[in-house]
């Protein structure tokens, strides 16, 4: 807080006159009255349960303490989670949960969901720690319709299937009306026009993409396509045939089933409802956007869901009450037969942040929060370092001419109201300067026969700085004995894992390259197999290893890119520090400065903090993320931090990195529309010359006193601000164009 705030906050007489004031003064006695209010279920230190000391794994003392707790809560209601930091051993409390409840005196039957390369490393988890378990992989429908509904078990039973094969069900195909008078698609169960995601009549190809509801009705619109493969999901199965047969249903990575209408989600959704209990488990149970739990929350405790009268699919709903939305209003000239007038268009659309209110309402009183720390006092060292790499002159020049050229056809295409060129432009300015070479002419998918930008060729045989980057660290940690795992997110059409392979070989490293065709169930045993073959580095996708995979032969990581996704980039960070690591951990982020790359590492930085609030972890940059100080409640949080200001990615980062936070990131592919966030400044606004043609972003700052009420952005062209400002005058206005 600046001085000048507190002064205003608080007089010199004592007196309080603002929140901020009454928080900055009487902030300690409200935290003492909550923590007196707040009585947990199980008080750590307290007398475990003694079927946790028959555990074959003695567990830590936080684990145990975990474990009585979620015991505690499922008492009392159907569902838990634990949002855990990688290492601190998750499966092991989820396997020993239901084993320790009392479940009626008998030995549980368990059915646990996980990713298809750890079913495995459970069936082994189980063995190991739960005694005269038995652990049944389920690979088909088959397995599943071999189980003896009637039959009592007399041991433990822990039943293994991967998300992949619970989801696998009959092909459907798109359903609607076609109208003979009228153009369009029309939904069979209300006749409305169906509309795509932007209120536009949709396509037969957005029907075909993925599985749609009507937007007015919400009915399907898709149904079972007799003329291809018939199959009963395994998932539908066990709902209708096999419904409460399982006592508890354990559901790893569940922050992979968010999404509302992919296959997975809908499994998981079925084998809730069909099981007595869900425990989930997760290392990072939010992303920066307030609907990454939306649907988790709905699957697991819908009860809670509906008491606050949230219908499922009303996900907007959602997050205008726990996140954060934007109204963008774009006013363009418009030239009618008898006069000039102004075509007013509004788009409402969801940017990051989480409002504190989903802990308390929702959180609180079902999660386990557990950080590695907690576990393991005498963990190695962890330091994560940005690496800033600056690029050779001429990779500069040739990627602002491609970023000029795609930068003006993206506008073009937006003042036309299409978002097609938008993933293009952002995947080719993050790709581009580290494969100058071997790229193909960029055209307008709408007019394929109009090129729209030509990337320089640069030769093949000049290594670039940031490849540079990349050989100097790896031979510091070489000669120091450390085995390095580099990240990298382009390994397709894109590809450069061959190239670093190659440069790293002329180098005399021995280095491998990890495919997506190495089975998920044994890249455990393949990263084994290359440390016995004495490999130094090993270069793959994160995504092949984010979940699951221990990697202790490799202390150092390196990202040499980061991608896209929160998830995949915390978990991925932390593939090496772990429980039973010996060596300190390094991780390493490189990006060209100055580009897409760069731009990209400050949104992460920002919105990781947003996800990370969320867990407890509470800091400067996290809270102005959350909100941008329109939500009440995240607002009187910030009062009580020491100040808040916007930085570069890699101050960020550098405090991420000293308080020992987990990282996280949105997903920008998947929110194209954070292109303005991305685009041409580091504030986050797409900022126009003064040209009449152009178009900038401005925002309308209402207040009430000194109290903000509120913001409105507005994208106009460049010479209409004036008369658009007086237009927009309401009471108190200030006018702010970011440069």
């Amino acid at each position: 807080m600046e001085t000048s705030d507190f002064e205003e906050s608080v007089s010199l007489s004592g007196e309080v006159n603002d929140i901020t004031g009454y928080l900055t003064k009487y902030g300690p006695l409200l935290a003492g009255k909550i923590q007196d209010e707040a009585e947990p279920l199980f008080v750590p230190g307290t007398t475990w349960d003694q079927r946790l000391n028959t555990l074959l794994r003695k567990p830590f003392q936080a684990q145990g303490d975990t474990i009585m707790g979620l015991i505690e809560v499922l008492k009392k209601q159907k569902s838990a989670m634990v949002v855990g930091e990688m290492g601190t051993g998750k499966s092991l409390i989820g396997a020993s949960v239901p084993y320790v409840f009392t479940n009626h005196g008998r030995s549980p039957r368990v059915l646990i969901m996980c990713p298809g390369h750890l079913t495995q490393k459970w069936a082994r988890e189980v063995k190991e720690t739960i005694p005269d378990a038995q652990s049944i992989i389920l690979r088909s429908l088959e397995d599943v319709m071999k189980i003896e509904r009637g039959q009592r078990n007399k041991r433990p039973e822990y039943y293994i299937i991967s998300k992949d094969r619970a989801k696998l069900s009959y092909a459907w195909r798109p359903v609607y009306i076609k109208s003979r008078s009228k153009a369009g698609y029309y939904c069979p169960g209300c006749g409305e026009l169906i509309i795509d995601g932007d209120g536009n009549p949709a396509g037969i190809d957005y029907l075909k993409r993925n599985r749609r509801y009507c937007r007015s009705c919400i009915s399907p619109l898709w149904q079972a396509d007799k003329d291809k493969l018939r199959r009963f999901a395994v998932a539908e199965y066990i709902k209708k045939y096999l419904n409460r047969y399982y006592d508890f249903l354990i559901c790893d990575e569940v922050h992979e089933l968010k999404g509302g209408d992919t296959a997975q989600g809908n499994a998981f959704g079925a084998l809730a409802s069909a099981c007595k209990k869900v425990l989930t488990l997760t290392g990072t149970v939010v992303g920066g956007y307030a609907d990454d739990i939306f649907y988790i929350f709905y699957r697991i405790s819908p009860h809670t869901m509906k008491e606050e009268d949230i219908e499922y699919r009303r996900v907007s709903n959602w997050i205008a009450r726990y996140g954060v939305l934007e109204t963008v209003t774009r006013y363009s000239a418009e030239d009618n037969v008898c006069s000039r007038g102004k075509k007013v268009s509004t788009s409402v659309k969801r940017k990051p942040g989480i409002s504190p209110l989903v802990f308390s309402q929702h959180l609180m009183e079902k999660t386990a929060f557990l950080h590695l720390t907690d576990i393991a006092i005498n963990l190695p060292p962890i330091t994560e370092q940005v690496v800033v790499v600056r690029m050779d002159e001429e990779l500069k020049e040739a990627y602002s001419d491609v970023e000029d050229d795609l930068k003006k056809a993206v506008r073009e295409a937006l003042a036309r109201g299409s978002k097609a060129l938008l993933g293009t432009y952002i995947n080719t300015l993050l790709s581009y300067p580290d494969r100058p070479f071997d790229n193909e002419v960029i055209v307008d998918p709408h007019k394929p026969t109009k090129p729209i930008a030509l990337p320089r060729e640069l030769p093949k045989d000049f290594t670039y700085a940031k490849e540079r980057e990349l050989i100097e660290l790896i031979t510091r940690e070489v000669k120091e004995g450390r085995k390095t795992f580099v990240y990298c997110q382009f390994t397709a059409t894109k590809d450069v894992t061959v190239r670093l392979k190659n440069l790293l070989s002329e180098k005399g490293f021995r280095a491998e390259v990890m495919r997506s065709t190495v089975d998920p169930e044994k890249r455990e045993e393949w990263v084994k197999e290359k440390v016995r073959q004495g490999i130094q580095v090993i270069i793959a996708n994160p995504k092949l290893v984010q979940t699951g995979l221990d990697l202790y032969d490799f202390p150092t990581l390196i990202f040499y890119q980061t991608g896209y996704s929160v998830f995949t980039l915390r978990q991925a960070s932390r593939r090496s520090w772990r429980i039973g690591q010996k060596k300190p951990v390094r991780v390493y982020y490189l990006f060209y400065a100055g580009t897409m790359q760069e731009r990209a590492m400050q949104l992460m930085g920002k919105k990781m903090e947003a996800s990370l609030a969320i867990e407890g972890k509470f800091s400067e940059e996290g809270l102005l993320a959350m909100t941008s100080g329109e939500d009440m409640t995240t607002a009187l949080a910030k009062t009580l931090m020491e100040g808040i200001s916007g930085e570069g990615a890699e101050n960020i980062w550098r405090k991420l990195n000293e308080k020992n936070a987990v990282y996280s990131t949105c997903d920008l592919i998947e929110e194209v529309e954070e292109i303005k966030e991305l685009g041409d400044t580091t504030e986050g606004h797409i900022i126009a010359e003064p040209d009449s043609d152009r178009v900038v972003y401005v925002d309308f700052l209402t207040f009430t006193g000194k109290q903000k009420k509120g913001a409105k952005r507005v994208a106009i062209k460049a010479d209409e601000v004036e008369s658009i400002l007086k237009e927009e005058k309401k009471g108190t206005v200030q006018f702010s164009m970011f440069e």
